[in-house]
């Protein structure tokens, strides 16, 4: 493992990327960790995702303990001192039979999913203050970290109701929110300060990233190319019903919406977007979001690009941003396009083998899953 480490750590130096460990409470570097190991990394927006990450026996920091507090602790990998990807530790186990410390590390949704929103209320609010003012009022104050909530102004009004008796949490209540049609969205990212401290900034915007091309994937920098087309499990649905859970004796529900589709028998879904919902208004603009991106079933672009030559995370891209893509030369090995224009909804990077980077893309509607 030590020899892997060492790998590991000289191809970092020679990718310029860096890990290190701040403080949940105040941001600030507690120190690097040059040896710490990860298989990979994902991020997705709206989503939280979990990594397990290894940091050898013989290669502990001196503040070794400071790095491994649960809960207290969040490790950001940088490249060129831009942060690309960050997660805070929540459980870490050692063993006298292994060689190094297994430490399991979440994004910041595990944190926002422990956090009530009590009681709140709005009425004619515009749906990215909603968002912003959920996590600010749930997650921000008072409770001592390093979070920031921050929105784009949005024309789109909505109401909400939360009970401190729903037991509701800030993640779902947001989640909720983005599901409905026109909803608004968010996403999270690690910014430095000026003062040096790291920041988790939970932005909320009607539409999270750019809408035009930001950059563009070139076959050169690619590693790989696939497509799929699915239409298993609820991937196609071409009539949708949403359903709350019993108000009383009423069981909350939109009607059924459809998509008429000359080539394709009917595929209903019935499924519960929230709990508490009451207003049918709301469950039917749940409905309407489903069907368009459910309609015709899922297509799917995966794209490997070399991390080292690829345009850089961060930097000329992030999530929610639209980029191009360019396969040309594949046209006789993949049926459809080779090149097109996709939204990106988030990423994987992987350390085995050659480092790869392959990010996520959405094809056609907005998808709320």
């Amino acid at each position: 493992m030590a020899d892997k480490a060492e790998a590991q750590a000289q191809e970092a130096r020679r990718a310029r990327l860096s890990w290190l460990a701040v403080s949940l409470v105040d941001g600030r570097p507690i120190c690097d960790l040059p040896y710490l190991q990860a298989d990979s990394l994902e991020y997705r927006l709206m989503e939280g995702t979990t990594q397990q990450l290894r940091l050898p026996y013989d290669r502990l920091p001196a503040n070794w303990e400071d790095a491994i507090l649960p809960g207290g602790v969040a490790y950001i990998l940088t490249q060129d001192e831009q942060p690309v990807w960050g997660g805070l530790l929540v459980g870490v186990h050692s063993d006298l039979a292994g060689t190094g410390l297994e430490l399991k590390v979440d994004t910041v949704e595990t944190y926002l999913e422990r956090c009530p929103t009590g009681g709140l209320s709005y009425r004619g609010q515009g749906q990215t203050l909603i968002v912003a003012d959920i996590v600010r009022r749930g997650a921000v104050d008072g409770m001592r970290n390093c979070l920031q909530a921050e929105y784009e102004s949005s024309q789109v009004m909505r109401d909400r109701e939360y009970q401190d008796t729903d037991d509701k949490s800030v993640l779902s209540a947001i989640q909720e929110l983005a599901g409905v049609e026109g909803g608004p969205e968010w996403g999270h990212w690690w910014r430095l300060e000026p003062d040096g401290s790291y920041r988790c900034v939970i932005g909320a915007a009607d539409h999270y990233g750019s809408v035009e091309p930001v950059t563009e994937f070139g076959v050169s920098q690619m590693t790989g190319f696939a497509r799929d087309l699915d239409a298993s499990g609820t991937a196609l649905a071409n009539r949708v019903r949403a359903v709350s859970t019993a108000d009383g004796d009423v069981r909350p529900s939109s009607s059924w919406v459809s998509y008429e589709d000359p080539l394709r028998p009917v595929w209903p879904l019935s499924y519960t977007p929230s709990t508490s919902i009451k207003d049918v208004s709301t469950l039917e603009a749940h409905a309407r979001r489903r069907l368009a991106s459910r309609r015709t079933g899922t297509v799917t672009h995966s794209i490997d690009l070399d991390l080292l030559s690829a345009p850089r995370l961060g930097v000329e891209w992030r999530p929610g941003d639209t980029v191009r893509w360019d396969a040309g030369g594949a046209e006789l090995l993949l049926p459809g396009d080779v090149r097109g224009m996709a939204r990106v909804i988030g990423y994987r990077i992987s350390f085995t083998g050659s480092w790869t980077l392959t990010p996520i893309l959405q094809e056609g509607a907005k998808d709320d899953e």
